[in-house]
């Protein structure tokens, strides 16, 4: 990283032609702190005045430099909107280049990257192609061209984070961690090493490494725009809405057009105001305590006890389970002795044959089981995160027992419902005593 004189200002750096070389230096400065990323932005609006009045060279000049500075600013669709205007110069060209790849735009950005090459090896334009073709799936090409660097003295963090990407395109991943970490050791702020090992550390389950290496990656300039999408969407899974939100709102203060962004954070802030009533599984979960509760903890009679007994019932939930002439056909079991149980079920709301307060059957020990009525039940009572929900609609799932007819593979194989979300659900279902369908 270029490392610059805590004195010089933003004019002295405009002042300057804006290309490669001072380009680090020129981000460092900008966010050196709020005060001179307020004054960026001033500037930036007197540079568009300034453009409306200038003509010719003088014109061009002044789109190429604000071009380059609404890159470092990470507004990449405005650096473009301005570079462009200027596009069959070199230096524009490759932060032409730079921007389109930011926004997933590869077959634009493989052509400028490529134009504004400058000599025989340009390391980091080739670096940043080889992206690019990654991307596009053409890892030959791209191997063909990383193979131009075999044999450096120095190696730089560029070249191990593009043998990672090669390796990672060709399906190593094992290898391509190791080139991502390799990277790190050379620069720990390489942004796409950083976004890189985190996706893969995402697509493995491991979440909360994942979390980390997301917000190292964001916390640099300018902003990983992918790094903040992925990460809000884990916050969601984990119901840290406040921060996803965050995470949405950063993306769109860059790219206002972003789709995706703009969809993720309508669902966001839907989820931190969402009121979802849990009263029925917190009931459900009481009543499964009550019904484990053994009849020798109370007081009954001895001809009342012995009955119960014969029928081997043992809980008050077996009570639920029999009917009233089931009892009364039990020899020496008469009405003082149903009323004594009839008294007994009373203190919890409960009555002989009656299974649940909602209707909810019992399993030989007392314990709720999933009935017709239960598996009606619409699956936004699971206290499940906006995007688990949206993955259920797309599947046409409403219902618990629809919900119970698919497996973790079937649900994971939908967008944005990664593991994290399936292991969510579990614990949820597990609560109920349920489960998905075996795989």
């Amino acid at each position: 990283m270029v490392i610059t004189s805590p004195h010089i200002t933003l004019d002295e750096l405009l002042a300057r032609n804006l290309n490669r070389a001072n380009f680090d230096a020129l981000a460092q400065h900008i966010y050196d702190s709020y005060s001179t990323v307020d004054r960026t932005h001033n500037r930036i609006k007197q540079m568009q005045a300034d453009l409306d009045e200038a003509a010719g060279d003088q014109k061009r000049d002044l789109a190429e430099k604000l071009g380059v500075l609404q890159f470092a600013m990470g507004r990449w669709r405005d650096a473009i909107d301005l570079l462009k205007t200027v596009g069959a110069r070199k230096n524009a060209a490759h932060f032409l280049g730079r921007a389109y790849l930011e926004l997933g735009e590869e077959e634009q950005a493989l052509g400028f990257l490529k134009q504004g090459r400058a000599g025989e090896q340009d390391i980091q334009s080739d670096m940043l192609i080889i992206e690019a073709l990654c991307r596009l799936r053409q890892e030959e090409e791209a191997e063909k061209l990383l193979a131009a660097y075999h044999g450096l003295e120095d190696e730089p963090a560029d070249l191990h984070y593009a043998r990672g990407r090669v390796a990672e395109a060709w399906g190593r991943y094992g290898e391509a961690i190791q080139h991502y970490e390799t990277a790190l050791e050379k620069d720990p702020e390489h942004p796409r090493s950083l976004f890189r090992l985190a996706l893969n550390c995402d697509l493995n389950g491991e979440d909360q490494k994942a979390m980390i290496l997301y917000r190292q990656c964001v916390n640099l300039h300018p902003t990983f725009v992918g790094a903040l999408i992925n990460l809000g969407i884990l916050c969601e899974d984990y119901g840290q809405y406040e921060e996803a939100i965050d995470c949405y709102k950063r993306v769109l203060a860059i790219e206002p057009r972003h789709e995706q962004a703009q969809m993720y954070l309508k669902d966001a802030e839907a989820s931190l105001t969402m009121y979802i009533d849990t009263g029925k599984s917190r009931r459900m979960r009481k009543m499964e305590e009550i019904f484990k509760i053994p009849v020798d903890n109370f007081e009954l009679s001895a001809r009342s006890r012995d009955c119960l007994e014969r029928m081997d019932i043992k809980t008050v939930g077996g009570l639920t389970k029999i009917s009233r002439d089931d009892l009364l056909n039990v020899e020496n079991f008469g009405n003082t002795s149903m009323s004594e149980i009839e008294s007994l079920l009373a203190r919890y709301d409960l009555k002989i044959g009656k299974e649940t307060e909602d209707g909810t059957p019992l399993d030989e020990s007392g314990a709720a089981q999933a009935p017709d009525r239960a598996l009606q039940i619409p699956v936004q009572e699971l206290q499940l995160s906006t995007r688990a929900l949206a993955c259920m609609e797309k599947l046409g799932i409403t219902t618990l027992g629809e919900l119970l007819e698919h497996t973790g593979k079937q649900l994971i194989k939908c967008p944005n419902f990664g593991k994290a979300s399936l292991k969510k659900l579990q614990s949820r279902l597990a609560e109920l005593g349920l489960s998905l369908k075996d795989e």
